[in-house]
């Protein structure tokens, strides 16, 4: 009997438990409005360094995406990665070439790749997850609902105990969501239930947890795609576990560490059912943010401790050809 099948049976397996086991997850670019005068002139967009460690933290490897570029480029980010993260921050949808527009095309391939069969996971934070509906339905359609430098307990809906988000969640990591202030916020806009049925599009969303805004009105503040592997929470699990500036309502108590790394975990779990690869070895190794250096800008009293900021050259270099 002949050993070639077999051996390329397991050569075959090898490249896909390799890529499975560790999930290489594109994080999003944005404008730099929020952080401008923490970066040097020439960055044209930025991540806060936390979502990238939130990843690495549950056994992922990132690599940035650029804002600004090409149907073509943004198909290779789908074929070439395990998932996408939106992340948090703050600037338009609308802006020509900018995050908005970035991550609808993001969405729809996703959804596309995954109507065709492969797994793809994306995961929405803040305004990541106010991005998702903007894809979905074309407008921007956030509410102005504020709640901003503190951190509450869920109120989970009926039924989210089987989303695919909390179905597996620890009964210890529930509990401590919905009993105690660990999801930090800082947002000016939120997404409403009222909307989405005002848009006949409450059906493909299954809302998993509220909370109540500065003006005592509900918001969204964690949802699933009853279709797809697609998901976003209002509150920032990263903060909790990497960042520390002061007198802003980040908890960093043990229960609020164990409740953001569920998220990490779970997201990073979702991206390692996805057998995606890129095609070649030194386009993986130059595509990762090991390629960059973030600053500390927590010095300069910033929100943040350390933001990736990128050149319009670090576009053309890194660009996943």
């Amino acid at each position: 009997m002949s050993l070639l099948p077999s051996l390329i049976y397991f050569c075959l397996l090898s490249v896909f438990t390799c890529a499975s086991d560790t999930p290489i997850i594109g994080i999003l670019t944005q404008e730099k409005y929020l952080v401008e005068k923490y970066l040097p002139e020439n960055d044209k967009s930025f991540i806060v360094a936390s979502y990238v460690k939130f990843l690495e933290s549950a056994g992922a490897r990132v690599i940035p995406i650029w804002i600004g570029q090409d149907r073509d480029y943004y198909e290779r980010v789908v074929n070439y990665t395990n998932g996408i993260l939106f992340p948090g921050g703050g600037t338009y949808f609308t802006e020509d070439n900018g995050y908005g527009v970035a991550a609808k095309q993001i969405y729809h391939l996703a959804i596309k790749s995954n109507t065709k069969g492969t797994y793809y996971p994306i995961f929405g934070i803040c305004l990541g997850m106010q991005v998702l509906f903007f894809a979905d339905v074309g407008n921007d359609i956030r509410i102005q609902r504020s709640l901003k430098y503190i951190a509450v307990a869920l109120n989970f809906t009926e039924g989210h105990e089987t989303s695919r988000l909390f179905s597996n969640a620890p009964r210890q990591i529930l509990q401590i969501l919905k009993s105690k202030n660990v999801t930090h916020n800082l947002h000016g806009f939120s997404i409403t239930v009222e909307k989405l049925k005002d848009l006949n599009i409450l059906g493909k969303w299954r809302i998993l947890a509220t909370n109540v805004g500065e003006d005592d009105k509900e918001f969204i503040s964690a949802v699933e795609h009853k279709d797809y592997p697609i998901y976003g929470v209002q509150f920032h699990p990263e903060k909790n576990i990497y960042e520390f500036k002061e007198n802003v309502g980040i908890p960093h108590t043990v229960d609020a560490i164990k409740s953001a790394q569920y998220f990490a975990n779970f997201f990073v779990d979702e991206c390692r059912k996805n057998n995606n690869t890129f095609p070649s070895e030194k386009i993986e190794k130059e595509s990762l943010i090991y390629n960059f250096h973030p600053l500390y800008t927590g010095i300069q009293d910033s929100l943040y401790m350390q933001l990736y900021g990128f050149t319009k050259d670090d576009y053309r270099n890194h660009l996943l050809l």
